[in-house]
């Protein structure tokens, strides 16, 4: 009696949906949800390999309704149109529609749409304005809303960065202004209440800037501020120096001057962030004019 020959399976069509991974086959066009590993029994009675032998429509949508093992059940290969977006039951559909368009290659035609197909997320539209914001802060941009906490490089510490670690906070105004009678007289009569009025949080620096740890700690409430003043009448050799850094790291900055005092170099480049005065009782209605132009109108924050 011969022996009966154990299948090889060498007849199985090749098929460009058919996928092995760690031993097993599986369909890439499978519509079962939870299963698509496929037998060569069932890749055997599959009718896809020889429907996409031939040029087909573009638009020809196809999976396959398998039982996955041993060839049982009833394999059917389900077929759908994607510009009409409707199942279909067979072929003829296609041969009597105006918008069939025929490819070469059907399987090259799904791979290639897979390759570009576009995914829609829903996003609130305030995480895509989050978004914007993180965008512009990596490139050293802000609008008047974000925190403008930018990293500078620090020039006092050798490892660059800031070891004080500066916390932002909105409406913050840092005061640069060395403790004496006329400036006591400024900061008491005209400065601090005319910052207060406007709903900003006045904070003065007073002590004189005679060496780092000053100049570090100007410069750090320089950095938690959203605004700035100095006094150019207290000019030092440190004065160039701070003054830049409240304009790179973008605080809207004011520099008070009275007029009988003597004439500082470079303020031609900076005139319009100066307000001149020659009184104490003027003073107060030129700061809240300066900055009341950075405050929006009808914000309940301001």
């Amino acid at each position: 009696m011969a022996q009966k020959q154990e299948e090889n399976f060498l007849s199985v069509p090749a098929c460009p949906f058919r996928r092995v991974s760690f031993g097993t086959a599986h369909c890439t066009i499978s519509t079962d949800s939870h299963v698509s590993e496929v037998d060569p029994l069932t890749c055997l009675n599959c009718e896809v390999p020889r429907l996409i032998d031939v040029p087909r429509c573009r638009y020809l949508s196809l999976g396959t309704e398998l039982k996955p093992y041993r060839g049982e059940g009833k394999l059917v290969t389900a077929l759908a149109c994607r510009a009409l977006n409707i199942k279909l039951y067979h072929l003829k559909t296609c041969e009597e529609c105006p918008l069939y368009s025929e490819v070469p290659s059907l399987a090259d035609q799904i791979k290639q749409s897979a390759d570009i197909a576009q995914i829609q997320v829903p996003l609130r539209e305030e995480l895509v304005e989050q978004i914007a914001r993180d965008v512009k802060l990596d490139y050293g941009v802000r609008d008047e809303e974000t925190p403008p906490l930018l990293p500078i490089r620090c020039w006092r510490f050798p490892e660059g960065h800031c070891r004080k670690m500066p916390v932002y906070t909105r409406h913050k105004a840092s005061v640069i202004l060395k403790y004496n009678d006329r400036n006591n007289e400024l900061y008491k009569s005209a400065i601090k209440p005319a910052l207060v009025e406007l709903n900003l949080q006045p904070y003065r620096i007073d002590e004189e800037i005679a060496s780092d740890e000053e100049m570090c700690r100007v410069c750090e409430n320089v950095q938690e501020s959203d605004y700035a003043i100095y006094s150019l009448d207290d000019w030092s050799s440190h004065s160039l120096f701070l003054i830049g850094i409240m304009y790179g790291i973008g605080r809207k900055t004011a520099l008070i001057k009275n007029d009988s005092a003597q004439p500082v170099p470079l303020t031609d480049y900076v005139a319009h962030d100066i307000i001149h005065y020659s009184q104490v009782g003027e003073l107060k209605e030129k700061v809240s004019n300066f900055f009341s132009a950075f405050l929006k109108p009808g914000n309940p924050e301001t």
